[in-house]
């Protein structure tokens, strides 16, 4: 690209910043913020390629701290024919091998590729993930999911890999791979011995995948010996009245089997239809619940609208006609909820004892509704800290953008939220954090063992 269409793209791109977005200056104050979009603007040249760009506006952006503002690089970088081939696990920020593929065994710690230190990599690759304010657990759950592709943003497209590792029995050993399809690495990826097939006695492969971890409607298995059912929810997508009506049927069959104990696992929940949040939460709380205490927006209009390639929702019903009468100095702000007559406990709703599970990747509506469970003293949250941020996050309405140049992608949400939280002294930037927080160690890895489930499955025996 000449200089001239590098410039345009990266006005473009401050502009929608300045103009549209809801908190900017969260986490770094207006001056400092100024002073790394004109060193920025300064270092653009003629040379720069369009991944080089993209990385630009990551540098930027990872100091935004906002995790729903994400970017899709350009497709000049082609990664699906040349894919890191190793399926890696992040556990104390260092890198083990999460399959047995290549006669590398399962936990094999990962010290270096091609030269490089697997620790100074895993410090390059954090700001291809944006994440709520200073959480990392949702950059490490990110990373390890689709290490190939950042690699290859980060060091160019590679064909062959020189790896040192040290196997769990302390051998340090040196293999070079080929690169892969991305194609034959994404089936590789559903083998992870950390989505616990094993631990449920199960065979390893597709069909586990599908049911327990890439299934988006809830369902339900039983610890008959406990008495005890498991509710898996990896996602609030999807059509609002179908997942009420799969809730109701859930919930029925529970109180139908006389359940005592109910664990609802969201780990894999990276969000969708904050409703579908609310419906779930209403089956397990013997409360009246809240989610919100104000939302907020920079602007009333799209800015930048020739760059939109989509918006899901209207801008006149979500932002003029929401926030037109309620005005503050430096933008609009409501100080109520709509949704909040339907966060009543349900009729139907489960009266037994409520175990939640979360993670790093539970995120958006999510990390929202781990934040009801935190809020509520008759519910334990077990884990590790969410993806979504505590105190507030933005969302509600996505603006999908299209640098005219480079065809970088950009999505910016709208709105700030901020969230009804009872402990306030958890600090600014956090997730929201687990009443009892487990680790997962090496040995967890190799065995398959879910460190969760069994925490609270111990809990449950007494």
């Amino acid at each position: 690209m000449d200089s001239l269409a590098v410039r345009e793209d990266f006005r473009i791109f401050e502009n929608i910043l300045k103009k549209g977005h809801p908190s900017l200056y969260e986490y770094i104050d207006q001056d400092s913020l100024e002073y790394i979009l004109e060193a920025t603007k300064e270092s653009l040249t003629a040379t720069d390629s369009d991944i080089k760009l993209y990385q630009n506006m990551l540098d930027v952006t990872d100091k935004i701290k906002d995790g729903h503002l994400s970017f899709f690089a350009p497709n000049t970088i082609k990664t699906d024919q040349y894919y890191f081939p190793l399926i890696l696990k992040l556990i104390n920020t260092e890198f083990y091998t999460d399959t047995d593929d290549f006669d590398i065994p399962i936990g094999s710690k990962i010290n270096r590729i091609n030269g490089k230190k697997a620790y100074e990599i895993l410090q390059h690759l954090k700001k291809y993930v944006p994440s709520d304010g200073y959480n990392l657990t949702r950059k490490y759950r990110e990373i390890e999911l689709k290490f190939g592709l950042y690699f290859a943003y980060e060091y160019g497209i590679e064909k062959k890999f020189s790896i040192d590792y040290t196997e769990p029995d302390g051998t340090e050993k040196n293999k070079i791979l080929s690169a892969e399809s991305f194609v034959n690495v994404r089936l590789r990826n559903t083998k992870r011995n950390s989505y616990f097939a094993k631990y449920h006695d199960q065979e390893n492969g597709f069909d586990y995948f599908d049911t327990f971890i890439n299934n988006k409607s809830p369902f339900v298995y039983y610890k008959e010996d406990l008495n005890t059912a498991v509710i898996v929810v990896n996602s609030f997508r999807g059509d609002l009245r179908i997942f009420k009506s799969n809730l109701v049927k859930i919930f029925k069959e529970i109180n139908k089997k006389k359940i005592s104990n109910l664990i609802v696992d969201v780990r894999q929940n990276d969000g969708g239809f904050r409703s579908n949040a609310v419906h779930l939460f209403s089956f397990i709380t013997n409360s009246v619940f809240k989610q919100i205490t104000s939302e907020y927006v920079a602007s009333l209009t799209i800015p930048e609208r020739k760059h939109v390639t989509k918006t899901y929702l209207s801008e006149k019903h979500f932002l003029k006609d929401k926030f037109y009468n309620h005005p503050i100095y430096d933008g609009w702000k409501l100080v109520f909820d709509d949704m909040e007559a339907l966060m009543v406990p349900d009729k139907d709703r489960f009266r037994g004892n409520v175990y939640v599970l979360a993670g790093g990747t539970t995120f958006s509506a999510g990390s929202t509704f781990a934040l009801n469970v935190k809020n509520d003293p008759n519910i334990i949250l077990v884990g590790e800290e969410t993806g979504g941020g505590y105190h507030f996050s933005n969302g509600e309405f996505p603006v999908y953008y299209e640098f005219p140049n480079s065809k970088i992608i950009m999505v910016m949400y709208m709105e700030k939220i901020n969230h009804y939280v009872i402990d306030k002294r958890v600090p600014k930037g956090s997730g929201v954090l687990p009443d009892r927080q487990t680790i997962f160690s090496i040995d967890d890895l190799i065995s398959g063992r879910d460190p969760d489930l069994d925490y609270v499955l111990k809990l449950i025996r007494g």
